[in-house]
């Protein structure tokens, strides 16, 4: 019995120590913290360390009065702004007399990045670790808050256009994500609104030897991190592509080969390259080449589950009236029917309005941009009198950027979307002249019009919409039987 409580009390000992041994190594090491604070979490994100040992190297920077500028760009939902909020916070277990500033793309992430990293600090294994660290009492507010070490703020930030004035970042100077989508990224308005307030707010706050941490999707050579990195700015840039030089996924815990090579798949190239392959690239060509078109003739649709259509309305006197109808098979939209003129609204009116009849269109969204919402009413009111048609008609109205909208959907268009047969259709015709258009349509911008990609967008939206709708009838059939 003796002999048993021996060995016992040696593998309590031993297993003591190897604790022991782990807090020691956290406090100075800031991978093993990371492993130590979640390791469930770390162990299967190996790639991660890459990133623990660049921001080792930020903080042997600030120890020597160095200063120093990283870059990390990684894909979605990987972690980089959770190894952040870690890493903030073991830089306060060392250094809980300084200060860091954290800057985002807008004031909710900003405030939940900022409770991310006090509930770290806050929490048992933290404390484990850096026992003489606290928050200061009466100093805990999500848009600013305290150790009871700091010499001033210890945590603060903003969103995008925020005010930071008053405070100071001697320790970190932190960006996490800048754009909202590549919507923002591509918006060369919104783009220097990012920029000259990444100068004049962000960059007038650091103060001494803070170090300087850019944290962001590479969306386009034209955003923060591009020009930074053009302008030579950063002492060290890490980008992790999400399929690496063999065409697998770089971690599978984020997400499978499959799932990324699916994705690759059904997303514009441009898009996939910058959000997923942290390898901008400026878009060239043409956007919809005939020879990525995919074709079919009227004689092999074999049926539907139901008919949708769009309607961009011509905004200024030069531009094309573009509204056209699909039939829904599976996961294809088979574009049967097109309106595509310069007519004007007395005549473009009833003509939509009898080619939602005689294609039985169960669903028809019109754009209210630019006088569509009242062109909408006067559709609505048209089919009124009708027996022959149930159409649901919607108006809707967008404010996001033309542009960046099409290409967003493009891949999308190109996957799922059918178009008549040449064939099928005669020289001259409203369907022929919508297919030169899209077929013409640049991928760079600076073309003279976009009313055939962008009604084939709002398709495209539209038809995410159509399947939600019908669920709810699946279901209620189901539960009847």
């Amino acid at each position: 019995m003796n002999q048993v409580r021996t060995k016992r009390d040696v593998l309590l000992m031993q297993a003591e120590a190897a604790i022991i041994l782990r807090k020691r190594e956290a406090r100075k090491d800031f991978w093993a913290f990371c492993m130590y604070m979640d390791p469930k979490f770390f162990s299967k994100r190996p790639f991660l360390k890459l990133i623990a040992m660049a921001l080792m190297r930020i903080y042997y920077a600030y120890c020597s009065k160095t200063i120093r500028r990283l870059a990390v760009s990684l894909p979605p939902r990987a972690g980089k702004s959770y190894i952040m909020s870690l890493f903030i916070a073991w830089m306060f277990g060392h250094f809980p007399e300084e200060s860091v500033m954290r800057n985002t793309c807008s004031s909710p992430l900003y405030n939940k990045l900022s409770y991310d990293t006090r509930d770290i600090v806050r929490s048992r294994r933290y404390n484990e670790i850096f026992t003489e660290i606290s928050l200061k009492s009466d100093k805990q507010n999500v848009n600013g808050w305290n150790l009871s070490q700091s010499k001033q703020v210890g945590y603060f930030g903003a969103g995008v256009g925020g005010s930071v004035i008053g405070f100071g970042a001697s320790m970190l100077a932190v960006t996490d994500d800048l754009y909202k989508s590549l919507e923002d990224a591509l918006s060369d308005t919104n783009n220097e609104k990012v920029w000259s307030w990444k100068q004049g707010t962000h960059d007038s706050r650091i103060e001494g030897n803070c170090c300087s941490i850019d944290i962001g999707t590479r969306w386009s050579e034209k955003d923060v991190l591009g020009r930074l990195e053009e302008m030579g700015k950063y002492d060290e840039i890490i980008r992790i592509p999400a399929l690496d030089e063999n065409d697998e996924s770089f971690c599978e815990d984020v997400h499978t080969t499959e799932y990324y090579r699916e994705l690759r798949a059904e997303t514009e190239e441009s898009i996939w390259e910058a959000e997923y392959m942290q390898n901008p690239i400026e878009a060239k060509g043409l956007l919809f080449p005939k020879s990525e078109l995919q074709r079919f003739k009227r004689d092999e649709l074999k049926g539907s589950a139901g008919v949708i259509g769009a309607c961009d309305v011509a905004d200024e006197g030069d531009d094309d009236f573009c509204a056209p109808f699909g039939h829904v098979s599976g996961d294809k939209v088979y574009i049967t029917d097109m309106l595509f003129t310069k007519d004007p609204v007395e005549i473009t009116m009833p003509r939509l309005s009898q080619m939602i009849i005689d294609a039985g269109c169960d669903l028809m969204r019109i754009e209210s941009n630019n006088g569509g919402r009242i062109f909408g009413l006067g559709v609505r009111d048209i089919l009124k009198g009708q027996r022959h048609t149930k159409c649901e008609i919607q108006a809707r109205h967008t404010s996001s950027n033309k542009e960046t909208r099409i290409l967003m959907k493009s891949g999308w268009i190109k996957k799922h979307c059918v178009f008549l047969d040449e064939s099928e259709y005669e020289k001259g015709s409203d369907y022929a002249r919508f297919i030169k258009a899209l077929t013409s349509y640049k991928k760079e911008g600076g073309n003279a019009h976009d009313d055939a990609p962008d009604g084939m967008t709002i398709l495209a939206q539209l038809y995410e919409a159509y399947l939600l709708q019908r669920q709810p009838r699946k279901v209620a059939r189901g539960a009847g039987r």
